[in-house]
């Protein structure tokens, strides 16, 4: 059966919605007042990426498919995380009159096929300057669920893809980096981003790329983490097929100074969410522990994943966050593809 376009009852999505012209500072000005978020329940206590990654793959959550019970329930926790941290909503709010006001955790969003919600918090740069570009880090939350469309192990029917390391794992990494970033802001402002629907086809980022939060021409670079819960002692995977030379070197010097063996990789090239960022010139890396057995197959569940070499990997991702968020990045062109003003950045 074809994966629902929308189920649940805590959070409906409203996709006729379309992103105010005025959401930049919206955003900016959530760093100093944000609104009370909608009380979904009380923010759970950070438990560390371990716990993360068990949860999201429960049994409760049964796979996380784009449309279902389960992905909604993802969706609330992880809002519920970002906002234990302190941490805005990284989307413009709509009121019931359908016109925008504070800001949300979630940007809702319906494709060809599919319909669902990226969720999304901001840290605000401390530089005086350089807090209005961004630093985006990613990670889908979705997988297949109970549906054997795109499975690997179809006869199984509808048995739970519990999607473990794909990608519990890198939206465990990315709760981890917004605990760190938050404790400590970088110069550039960070975008946090839980994509939806990449197992669609990255519906949820290619949507995210025609609306952002922030005009194009502000966000000077974007890392991806895809199945980084796999490392077990093997090189760091770095798919640099998106970025240029300067940027693929940064990720190099970075793991090479925290003694961390890598390789370049270009098996997740146009397969994950950061090839979608060269459709507005913005410059990525995404890293991964690499294909497995058990991906897109029932066995890949919490067990099996490398706690110790996550860690790592997120020690690396922060590096790199920190670099792109200090470095000097040449001016880019602003994108036609997007809808976001981009004359609040020099405001």
């Amino acid at each position: 059966m074809p994966v629902r376009a929308c189920a649940g009852h805590r959070l409906p999505l409203r996709f006729e919605l379309m992103l105010s012209r005025c959401a930049w500072l919206s955003l900016i000005a959530a760093a100093a007042c944000a609104p009370p978020a909608p009380p979904v329940a009380p923010p759970p206590k950070p438990l560390g990426v371990a716990a993360d990654v068990e949860f999201l793959a429960s049994r409760a959550l049964a796979g996380r498919a784009t449309g279902t019970p389960g992905n909604d329930s993802a969706a609330a926790f992880l809002a519920r995380r970002h906002e234990a941290l302190g941490l805005p909503g990284a989307f413009p709010g709509v009121c019931p009159s359908g016109t925008t006001c504070g800001v949300s955790y979630f940007q809702y969003f319906k494709g060809e096929e599919i319909g669902g919600h990226n969720v999304g918090s901001f840290v605000r740069g401390s530089d005086s300057a350089l807090y209005r570009e961004f630093v985006i880090v990613g990670a889908h939350y979705d997988h297949l669920g109970t549906s054997a469309r795109f499975a690997l192990d179809p006869d199984l029917v509808s048995s739970i893809r519990p999607g473990a390391d794909d990608n519990a794992s890198g939206t465990a990494a990315v709760l981890e980096l917004a605990r760190r970033l938050s404790a400590n802001p970088p110069p550039r402002s960070v975008l946090l981003i839980h994509f939806d629907a990449e197992e669609w086809g990255l519906v949820g980022s290619r949507m995210f790329v025609r609306r952002p939060p922030v005009p194009a021409s502000a966000i000077v670079f974007m890392l991806n983490l895809d199945m980084v819960g796999r490392l077990r002692g093997r090189d760091l995977l770095i798919d640099g097929t998106a970025a240029d030379p300067p940027t693929r070197a940064l990720g190099d010097s970075v793991a090479r100074a925290m003694g961390m063996r890598s390789s370049h990789s270009n098996a997740s090239a146009g397969r994950s969410d950061h090839a979608v960022f060269a459709a507005i010139d913005v410059p990525a890396l995404s890293l991964t522990s690499g294909f497995h057995a058990d991906y897109h197959r029932t066995t890949d569940v919490a067990r099996r994943v490398d706690i110790p070499g996550l860690t790592r990997i997120v020690d690396v991702a922060e590096g790199i966050v920190r670099a792109a968020a200090t470095r000097s990045w040449p001016p880019r062109r602003t994108s036609s593809t997007t809808t976001s003003s981009s004359s609040i950045a020099t405001q």
